[in-house]
Parts: structure tokens; sequence; C-alpha cells
């Protein structure tokens, strides 16, 4: 057999399998375009909010009820409009018993509760400001709970060996 016949009888097995396998779906094509703009969106930093996530959204809402890959595409969509939304308010603090010694604790506690409110709604170059004097105020918060106690709970309050 020569080169050239086998070449010939190698493109005609595999030729049906390549026209038939992904035209029967074409939505897998539609995924995958889209999965390609959202991935780009993504790793240029672009927030959800930006009309660019619209034709994204439109690309995954193109793709065929019928195709498998639909649920995935509805999955996408769905966490793009949750990202969309406005963000409720995260208190990264936690209420600490009270006792002498623990305001000034507590005031960290509500300016670090304050801090993680504005940064869960700032967007641009001032989130990274609000996120770095969150981090500040998070580590001041620690120092603070690591030399501040209710009282009974002070450092060899339960004898000697502190346990």
């Amino acid at each position: 057999m020569s080169s050239t016949f086998r070449r010939l009888l190698l493109f005609a097995g595999v030729l049906p399998g390549v026209l038939l396998g992904p035209g029967c779906d074409t939505g897998a094509g539609q995924l995958q375009k889209a999965e390609a703009q959202y991935a780009d969106l993504v790793q240029r930093g672009v927030h959800p909010r930006d009309p660019a996530y619209d034709a994204v959204m439109a690309a995954f809402e193109a793709v065929p009820p019928d195709s498998k890959g639909r649920k995935e595409a509805e999955q996408r969509i769905a966490a793009i409009r949750s990202l969309r939304g406005s963000l409720p308010p995260r208190p990264l603090a936690t209420p600490a018993a009270p006792g002498p010694g623990l305001d000034a604790l507590e005031a960290q506690r509500a300016a670090c509760a304050q801090l993680a409110q504005e940064l869960g709604v700032t967007e641009g170059e001032k989130r990274e400001e609000v996120r770095k004097a969150l981090t500040e105020c998070q580590a001041k918060r620690v120092r603070l709970e690591a030399t501040s106690h209710p009282p009974g709970e002070e450092a060899g309050a339960h004898g000697p060996e502190g346990h």
C-alpha cells in the first residue's frame, strides 16, 4: 500500500468522527467560547458588574437547551448574577465576653467590623487601601485579644502551669 493510499484511508476513517462527533452538539463549541471570554475577564480582574460581562452572559445563554453543556452554562450564569448582586455586610469581628479591660478590644472589633463592611461595598483602587487597613486592624485585634482576658481568664488563673 502506498503512503498516499494509507493517508486517504486514515482520513476517511477519521473524517466521519470529526464531522459527526462535535457537530451533534453545537452547544459544546458555544460553551467553550463563552468560557474563554469569561476566563479572560477573570484573569484581567474585571469586576462582574462591568458591562463586559453582559456579552459573556449572552454567550452562555446562547448555549442550546438540548446541549450537554447547558447545565454548566446555567451554573455560570447563576454565579455571575450572584456576584453582580449587592454583597451583604460581613462582620469579620466576633463579640467577646464583657469585662474590665476589654473596652479597647471591643472598640477594635467594632473598627474591624466597620472596615469589613466598607470593603464589601468598595470598588476600584480604594478597595486595596481598605483591604490593607482591615488587615492591619485585624492584626491589632489579635494582639489585643492575646493580652486582654475576661475576669478569671487571666494568664496563670488556672494554676502555675496555666492549665
